[in-house]
């Protein structure tokens, strides 16, 4: 009987060390896919350093420009991770050599790190012209965005933010 508990210890000690394992990042099988669903994961649920880590292998393993999708899901979680000059180099590459929906989502992820870039540099009080081309910048992404692709944003965020640049641009005079 004794034994028995021995034996259903390690197995439970065994069971607890996987679940820890999954729940840190890693699932059964490994490999690309694995951090595939990872990586997408924890931008779904707000973990964005694992995000971006994740994501960031994946960029290195495959071929960038056959894969547009994992391209963009790496520069959105690059901005929800507060990364926006890496954001914004990542979106850049899509929108120079890609068209359609791949390039409308680039645009709008480029026009919101660049949006949340002067912000930032608004809330330290450095209002400069750097601020003022983000600002601009960001204005001409998401209007690119809207006019060719303004479908894609059913819930009006991308007009909202469109809203909030023009008001960021007028306080700057």
């Amino acid at each position: 009987m004794r034994m028995a508990f021995k034996g259903t210890g390690l197995t439970l000690a065994a069971v607890l060390f996987l679940a820890a394992c999954e729940a840190a990042g890693s699932l059964a099988g490994g490999g690309a896919q694995s951090d595939y669903l990872v990586a997408r994961q924890a931008l779904e649920t707000g973990n964005y350093d694992l995000a971006i880590r994740r994501y960031g292998r994946l960029m290195q393993a495959v071929d960038a420009t056959r894969a547009s999708r994992l391209q963009l899901e790496y520069a959105h979680a690059l901005l929800r991770g507060d990364r926006y000059e890496d954001a914004i180099a990542a979106a850049d590459t899509l929108i120079e050599s890609r068209d359609g929906a791949i390039r409308a989502s680039a645009l709008a992820v480029r026009g919101t790190a660049r949006h949340e870039a002067a912000r930032r540099q608004l809330a330290e009080g450095a209002a400069t012209a750097a601020t003022r081309a983000l600002l601009e910048g960001a204005r001409d992404d998401l209007a690119a965005f809207l006019a060719g692709h303004g479908t894609l944003d059913a819930g009006g965020s991308m007009r909202a933010r469109a809203a909030l640049i023009t008001a960021d641009l007028a306080s700057l005079g």
